[in-house]
């Protein structure tokens, strides 16, 4: 559920106003330099009070350089932090995924659409898009694509996802 109020861009310029490390690992992750950003967020969080947002940086940072048990772990680690943070029950699913434990992510993706501080629901149903497909359901993948262009009128990614699943089906006669 997305609160109206919340905005994930508000809370990092915050955080990044605060805090140099956490500034320094958003302008390494900008760069495309996960393992320099994994290093500053680090730094983050041993000098300031845990923070959900820089545990979930921190996993994107660690998945970034091949490490996606690191980045589950930091993903649960920010959920300890604060359950209501969707970004990083939305991540922990998509790095579940990652490795082959679809049946764990479906459950933290949907608790990712049910946080009260989430403002990107689309992408958690991008994520339930991509579960659906690898379990074989099409129609529910095309669902849960067409709700993310829903959410965000002309996301791309699910236009084209919606789109390339459509063509799956009429093409493989699926009607699932």
């Amino acid at each position: 559920m997305m609160n109206e109020l919340f905005s994930l861009d508000m809370i990092v310029d915050e955080l990044a106003a605060q805090d140099v490390d956490f500034q320094e690992g958003l302008d390494w992750q900008q760069t495309d330099h996960p393992q320099e950003a994994a290093i500053a967020f680090r730094r983050a969080l041993e000098h300031g009070p845990k923070s959900a947002v820089i545990w979930t940086f921190y996993a994107w940072a660690l998945a970034a350089s091949g490490d996606p048990h690191g980045a589950i772990a930091a993903c649960r680690r920010a959920i300890a932090c604060d359950a209501e943070w969707g970004q990083a029950w939305n991540d922990l699913g998509e790095y579940l995924m990652d490795i082959g434990r679809e049946d764990e992510a479906l459950f933290v993706i949907r608790r990712a659409l049910k946080a009260k501080r989430f403002d990107s629901p689309h992408l958690a149903q991008m994520n339930l898009a991509r579960y659906y497909l690898h379990k074989g359901s099409m129609r529910r993948a095309l669902a849960a694509a067409h709700e993310a262009q829903r959410l965000v009128p002309g996301f791309r990614p699910a236009a084209r996802l919606a789109d390339w699943i459509s063509e799956r089906m009429q093409e493989w006669n699926i009607k699932d």
